[in-house]
């Protein structure tokens, strides 16, 4: 247990002196009056990181809350309670853009980009951004009978795919309770207090719990989500004597098992814009263009196409990592192979590129060769030795003709 006198003064005045309980009174005959004072709301904040280069898609979140369960503690040698919260279904929630009580949705909002000073856990204001929204609790409708410490269950949920949960889905908030003495003739409470903190075991016995100027273990502002994607890059090489480095080839990328709606950026800056005219491209390529983005549709599936030319290659960025992808080539009479081609590889879906993004990255070799002849003797003599066969074979028939 910490010592620190400041934090068992404050704990001992605001649990001793006030909680003169074990179990609370029914509302029936209670002294307290029905109403209740102080703070009745409190806060508590939701994060979503992602990578800089990401666009959010739209997701939900959902919150419930619940009773706790009764938990004994001790200060200085006296024996209290941490009681199971009451009335939970008489809670309320609000949040922005909340659709409907204990629902929480973000969007294609403005991200954070950076702030140096964030404590939002596994963010990099180098690599990262976030998007943040605030819940609020009202207690204003729990009857509070008795003073204590009341305790509830903040429990998050959702199925959003590519979105992985804070590593705790759920939050404990104790709602401490105590006499409202403003006017002593009156036996009436209020509400002193809120904390929010990640674990059971987290009691009010630590430095400073409770108090404004030092945080208790396991404090929490909320949740922190992050929505993590993959970039799939794939590239063009061509090779052989026949082989033009200056034609065309069509890509299309199938995905599967995407966020419906989600929209994915598609960086260009390797490959043309539009399919530049050249004597090597078949005409209904010429001026198609590369898309700079692809949107699921409701299905979770969406197939583009994109044209390349060799040492080209596409990057179609924030992928949920619940994708499935499959790119096919039209390469016409070239032999196309996958493969890795100038340090580009298949590796597993998880894999990192230099900034530690996950990143897929593949390559297609297309192939084209001719005959190539070995020198001037090798095409002209078997036409000279046909040319001497001929003369013979008709000095043959015209000697024959003689005699």
């Amino acid at each position: 247990m910490n010592s620190n006198p400041k934090a068992l003064k404050f704990a001992t005045a605001l649990l001793g002196a006030s909680l003169a309980f074990a179990v609370p009174a029914s509302a029936s005959g209670t002294g307290y009056a029905a109403d209740i004072g102080g703070e009745k709301t409190t806060n508590f904040t939701k994060y979503v990181t992602m990578k800089k280069d990401v666009i959010l898609p739209d997701i939900d979140f959902s919150f419930s809350i619940s009773a706790g369960s009764t938990k004994s503690y001790s200060i200085e040698g006296k024996t209290f309670e941490i009681l199971a919260g009451i009335e939970p279904d008489n809670v309320t929630m609000s949040a922005v853009d909340a659709e409907e009580p204990f629902h929480m949705g973000f969007g294609h909002e403005d991200p954070v980009l950076e702030d140096a000073n964030s404590m939002i856990k596994d963010y990099s204001p180098d690599t990262d951004k976030y998007m943040e929204k605030e819940g609020t609790l009202d207690f204003s409708g729990v009857h509070f009978t008795e003073p204590g410490v009341y305790r509830y269950i903040l429990q998050e949920s959702g199925d959003t795919q590519s979105v992985y949960n804070d590593d705790q889905t759920s939050r404990i908030l104790d709602v401490y309770v105590i006499n409202d003495d403003t006017d002593p003739s009156e036996k009436k409470l209020k509400i002193g207090g809120y904390v929010l903190h990640a674990n059971a075991d987290d009691l009010p016995t630590g430095d400073g719990y409770g108090t404004t100027d030092a945080n208790p273990a396991g404090k929490s502002q909320g949740f922190t989500n992050e929505y993590k994607t993959v970039d799939l890059t794939f590239r063009k090489e061509v090779t052989g004597s026949q082989a033009s480095k200056d034609k065309y080839f069509k890509f299309t990328v199938e995905f599967t098992g995407g966020i419906p709606n989600d929209e994915v950026a598609v960086d260009l800056t390797k490959a043309d814009a539009t399919v530049m005219e050249n004597a090597a491209t078949q005409n209904p390529y010429e001026g198609m263009p590369n898309p700079n983005s692809l949107t699921f549709g409701k299905d979770g599936t969406v197939t583009g196409t994109f044209y390349l030319q060799h040492g080209q290659e596409i990057m179609i960025e924030g992928l949920p990592m619940s994708v499935n992808y499959e790119i096919t080539e039209a390469a016409e009479d070239y032999k196309s192979t996958p493969m890795g081609v100038d340090g580009y590889s298949d590796p597993n879906r998880g894999t990192t590129d230099a900034e530690g993004k996950p990143a897929i990255k593949t390559s297609f070799l297309n192939t084209r060769d001719g005959f190539i002849p070995t020198g001037i003797a090798v095409a002209v003599a078997p036409f000279a030795g046909l040319t001497l066969i001929a003369g013979i074979g008709i000095l043959c028939v015209t000697k024959k003709r003689k005699l």
